[in-house]
């Protein structure tokens, strides 16, 4: 009997992945109710868990990622943990089984998708450019993004104008842009890099 944990925040997800799993390994397998078991698999949900929330994790085991759709912080995952795959649920069915059949062979798959993004050197390098963003940078991003004032930012944030104005500037500086407008146009134009 496999043992597979799943890692994830939304209550319903694991139920539903595991009967995924199943079809793989009809059964086969036993949804583990705890990451400290013995096991054959851990799949994280990376849209509910946090990279540094897997340092806990056995590292022994073979991990495979979850995500909606490939974003760059999905590349944070696997730059630093050793990931035997990713799936998405956009993935065709048989991609997502292999993977999982991959991992609980203790082996590693990537689709196509996966592997183009990983190894584009655009994608990874605005990928290492926001995950220089400090948690506060992150913050005032978002709220770039959403069309928000320096004055307004500040308020909502409980910041001066002034901090805010240097938080932008660090931002454009580590995003490697010269104005706002370029800054945005470089997370839109490469946005779909992070899809599958």
């Amino acid at each position: 009997m496999k043992h597979v944990f799943i890692l994830s925040k939304n209550t319903s997800f694991p139920n539903y992945l595991f009967l995924l799993i199943d079809e793989v390994y009809p059964d086969q397998c036993a949804l583990a109710p705890d990451f400290r078991d013995n096991l054959d698999l851990i799949v994280v949900d990376t849209e509910t868990v946090l990279p540094e929330e897997l340092n806990e994790l056995e590292a022994n085991v073979p991990i495979v990622l979850y995500a909606n759709q490939i974003k760059p912080k999905l590349i944070q995952y696997t730059s630093r943990y050793d990931v035997n795959g990713v799936i998405s649920f956009s993935m065709e069915a048989s991609e997502i089984m292999k993977t999982v059949k991959t991992a609980l062979d203790k082996d590693i798959f990537y689709n196509e998708a996966m592997i183009s993004m990983l190894f584009s050197n655009k994608t990874n390098e605005i990928a290492e450019r926001i995950a220089s963003l400090t948690e506060r940078e992150n913050e005032i991003l978002s709220l770039m993004m959403k069309d928000m004032t320096n004055e307004e930012i500040a308020e909502k944030l409980d910041l001066s104008v002034r901090t805010v104005n240097a938080h932008k500037g660090n931002i454009m500086r580590k995003a490697g842009s010269k104005t706002t407008s370029g800054l945005i146009q470089m997370l839109i134009e490469y946005s779909a890099s992070f899809r599958i």
